[in-house]
């Protein structure tokens, strides 16, 4: 027999013997299944029509953490009912506790006003390492008026992941709570520093009703003109609401236009009447 030959037979039999140990690890691998400690929630005809992209997976459900709680989710933010969706989470729950369940379960829980029980399950999901729970934490703990425990957990949330909402909440607690105008000023730049509109608006508000600076007032609702805001709605809020003159707003205007302290400037004419 040639050497060519002989080669050939022994890289066919290595190949075949490849095919058969992938085939016995295939074997190996067994399905992993949870039993739940709580009875699965019932089914809900009706809803279920609703929601079928995750409810056709009930029967995995079954056995599986993560479908129940998918099915939870949509319940929560497509139907807006949070009871059947925490029967979801906690059913989730009691197979094996999840980070991201237990943080949908405090949301749900917030929109229900049961704050307490929403705080519990906050804080199983930041032991459990899900980092978005500490804003989650902070936003039930401001509800609660318990506004110097929520700054502690924005804070938190803003150093884990540079969060631009908690930043501007942070603003807002410092503002019109506490009326430590100071910080509420730093927390509203890191804000916005970060990208987050809707804190333009709020400093906006800020500079106008709590440090009487009209001129800053203007040019940060200027700065997002046709962005998150018409140029028709900004200007009815400085002229017409605001009572702001025109000169002011256009100091405002230019300030936004020249000054490193904006990151989104409008460059458009204002036109003012």
């Amino acid at each position: 027999m040639k050497v060519k030959t002989i080669i050939k037979i022994l890289i066919i039999a290595i190949f075949s013997l490849s095919f058969i140990a992938c085939e016995d690890n295939k074997k190996e691998v067994k399905e992993i299944k949870f039993t739940p400690s709580l009875p699965m929630p019932e089914w809900d005809e009706t809803n279920s029509k609703k929601i079928w992209n995750v409810y056709k997976n009930w029967h995995d459900a079954k056995k599986d953490p993560v479908p129940a709680m998918k099915i939870g989710y949509e319940y929560s933010e497509k139907l807006h009912d949070y009871e059947k969706a925490l029967e979801w989470y906690k059913y989730a729950d009691s197979m094996i506790p999840l980070g991201e369940n237990s943080y949908f379960a405090c949301y749900a829980l917030q929109k229900l006003k049961r704050y307490d029980e929403a705080i519990s399950w906050c804080k199983k999901a930041i032991d459990l390492k899900w980092d978005k729970a500490l804003f989650r934490m902070g936003k039930v703990l401001e509800l609660k008026k318990e506004f110097n425990k929520a700054i502690k957990y924005y804070e938190q949330s803003f150093k884990k992941d540079k969060d631009k909402v908690a930043a501007n909440n942070l603003g807002l607690i410092f503002s019109l709570e506490l009326k430590e105008y100071d910080k509420a000023e730093l927390w509203f730049k890191k804000s916005i520093q970060e990208g987050y509109q809707l804190a333009y608006k709020n400093f906006s508000i800020f500079y106008h009703k709590r440090l009487k600076n009209d001129i800053k007032a203007s040019a940060y609702a200027i700065a997002v003109i046709d962005t998150k805001y018409t140029k028709t709605s900004v200007l009815k809020l400085l002229q017409k609401t605001w009572k702001i003159p025109k000169e002011t707003i256009k100091k405002g205007y230019e300030l936004q236009l020249n000054s490193d302290e904006f990151p989104i400037k409008y460059k458009g004419k204002l036109k003012l009447k």
